[in-house]
């Protein structure tokens, strides 16, 4: 049970509600995460655009975004953000197999390209230690991306680290509509 109530859409105020239809337009559902956060309109209101402009941002695009997002969320062992970024990686192309060898630092390896294990090592190491880049980590990203990459990757993954902590110290419950993902795949 969550720390706060989620404020439904009868109980919010009108800039509140404003926010939670202009979410439900874009995404079918008002993330609870929202909900929690609609005790503070202000917060509400800045960081859904930040939050929607960092996962729309077309510098890495969808499947890198969602590589960063799904490795920090399973390193935070956050379940809702490994639900919310299960399905966002199914929505960036992603299969099940793929899913599932996130986490996994040899699945990852034999999984995914260079690259995008490079993201996966990055989301783990800055999730598990905010000093956790070294300066050999730092290396490879320079050789590998772009500087305006590098710093859309870190600052995916610490918005996704923001979300986590929030959730995970809030204690938000999973929306129902996750219930109805679809059954992994052996």
């Amino acid at each position: 049970m969550a720390l706060v109530a989620l404020q439904q859409d009868g109980d919010a105020s009108p800039e509140v509600r404003s926010v939670f239809a202009a979410v439900e337009k874009e995404y079918g559902f008002v993330p609870n995460i929202l909900r929690a956060m609609a005790h503070c309109p202000d917060l509400l209101q800045a960081f859904v655009p930040f939050w929607a402009q960092v996962y729309s941002s077309p510098v890495i695009g969808s499947r890198l975004r969602a590589l960063a997002a799904l490795g920090t969320a399973k390193a935070q062992e956050c379940t809702y953000c490994i639900a919310h970024m299960s399905a966002s990686a199914r929505r960036a192309g992603m299969d099940e197999n793929e899913i599932r060898a996130i986490g996994d630092s040899v699945a990852q390896q034999r999984m995914f390209d260079p690259r995008e294990s490079l993201i996966l090592e990055l989301a783990d190491a800055l999730t598990k230690d905010p000093d956790g880049t070294t300066d050999e980590l730092r290396e490879r990203l320079r050789s590998t991306f772009s500087e305006s990459e590098i710093v859309n990757i870190v600052l995916a993954i610490g918005t996704y680290n923001l979300t986590s902590r929030f959730l995970k110290a809030l204690s938000i419950d999973v929306e129902d509509v996750f219930a109805e993902v679809p059954p992994r795949t052996e």
